[in-house]
């Protein structure tokens, strides 16, 4: 890991500690309630219930859910409070419109209050959302939208494209009662994955809709294999995966991303708009990148001399795979994973910009915050700080990026 202490890549580094520091501590340094307080003698932590309840749900305390149902978590006369750093939370704004400000510029302070330490530091956009609470909040997105897609369209890239370059057309074989199966099983489990969730949730449930879909293809899979004791069924075909891959790689980079989201957005009603959707389907339009690169690497490591020499001593092909070449493949790959959790965060920017996405996160995202800067070109402070953490986030992936591709 010398690549870490080149000096050229120190900018790149810090950035990208700060993006991630602020993103851990979102609840910690941007929250419109108490961190801590003490009320009639009793401690409480209502700002740091965010962190595994959401903060609006009932505290069963008749006087803190006094204080939230009233909004009054900056006015209460409490015996001891202690604020965040930016006592405002991202996309919330008071009960009361006598207490919101609008447009107002960075330092000034909240209407219902004099002390200096409810300024909005960064000012408010045109709806009175706090700016700074907005940058906080819009790093954790940031760092949750690029990690978690780009995983995702890592590991899916990383099974097909290994798959592809390793068999190829000639060397992926099954027992023809799984393929078929398999296959018959798959419309199947799509059907389950959308009509089960619908009579058992009151809202649309993304992992329960998985998990039926990955236990369908597993029954019908395990049903294929009992099936293989009867000749016809066990009868070994030949599967042309390199060729079915890379057909499907082609469809997906024929389509602009960006547009192919949107339509996918736009057919999602409601609550199935989320921040989660979003993330799934970045990241189900971005493995093609990853799969054609590792097929590429694995076409070449194929051929070398260890692999032949593992398949000569009888060693199974999926231990061939995942012990041996896989390994030697997987490191360049890398250069990808960090270009594309740049394209995820400024695809997901693009989204909320455009007015797609989790309407939850409105002004608590930095996609979302340029959105509202488009009514007041003229307010900078809106526009500045989240274009210019775009920018800085941007940068820093693609230094680290082509410092990868350079030491590879």
């Amino acid at each position: 890991m010398a690549w870490l202490k080149d000096k050229k890549l120190r900018p790149a580094l810090w950035t990208l500690g700060i993006l991630l520091f602020v993103a851990l501590s979102k609840d910690i340094l941007s929250n419109g309630r108490p961190l801590y307080c003490k009320i009639r003698g009793e401690h409480f932590f209502p700002g740091l219930r965010s962190i595994w309840e959401d903060a609006s749900l009932p505290y069963r305390h008749p006087v803190l859910d006094s204080i939230q149902q009233r909004f009054l978590w900056r006015q209460f006369d409490y015996d001891i409070a202690v604020f965040a750093p930016v006592p405002f939370s991202a996309g919330e704004l008071p009960m009361s419109p006598d207490t919101t400000i609008l447009q107002a510029p960075p330092g000034s302070i909240h209407p219902s209050h004099t002390a200096r330490k409810f300024r909005h530091w960064l000012g408010t956009d045109v709806t009175g959302y706090d700016v700074a609470a907005g940058l906080v909040s819009g790093a954790r997105i940031a760092v949750m939208t690029g990690a978690m897609a780009m995983g995702l369209a890592f590991g899916l890239g990383l099974v097909l494209g290994a798959i592809a370059g390793f068999w190829g057309d000639d060397r992926f074989r099954t027992a023809r009662g799984q393929l078929w199966f398999v296959l018959i099983g798959i419309p199947l489990a799509w059907f389950y994955a959308q009509t089960f969730p619908a009579y058992t949730f009151s809202k649309p449930n993304w992992l329960y809709s998985l998990g039926i879909f990955a236990v369908v293809i597993a029954l019908f899979g395990g049903l294929g294999r009992l099936l293989q004791r009867i000749p016809f069924f066990s009868h070994q075909v030949v599967v042309p995966a390199d060729l079915i891959i890379m057909r499907m790689a082609e469809v997906f980079t024929s389509i602009p991303g960006l547009l192919a989201i949107i339509a996918f957005a736009a057919m999602l009603r409601g609550q199935t708009q989320t921040i989660w959707a979003m993330i799934a389907l970045i990241g189900l339009f971005s493995w093609p990148g990853v799969a054609l690169f590792v097929r590429a690497e694995l076409l070449r490591v194929r051929a070398l001399d260890y692999v032949t020499a593992a398949r000569g001593i009888g060693l199974p092909e999926w231990q061939i795979l995942f012990r041996h070449a896989l390994p030697n493949a997987l490191r360049p790959a890398y250069t990808i994973f960090a270009f594309g959790v740049a394209s995820a965060i400024l695809l997901e920017a693009s989204l909320s910009f455009l007015g797609y996405g989790d309407q939850n996160l409105h002004g608590a995202s930095w996609g979302s915050l340029l959105r509202n800067a488009r009514e007041s070109p003229h307010l900078w402070w809106i526009s500045l700080p989240p274009g210019l953490a775009i920018c800085l986030t941007i940068l820093a992936l693609h230094s680290i990026g082509e410092a990868l591709s350079e030491r590879r």
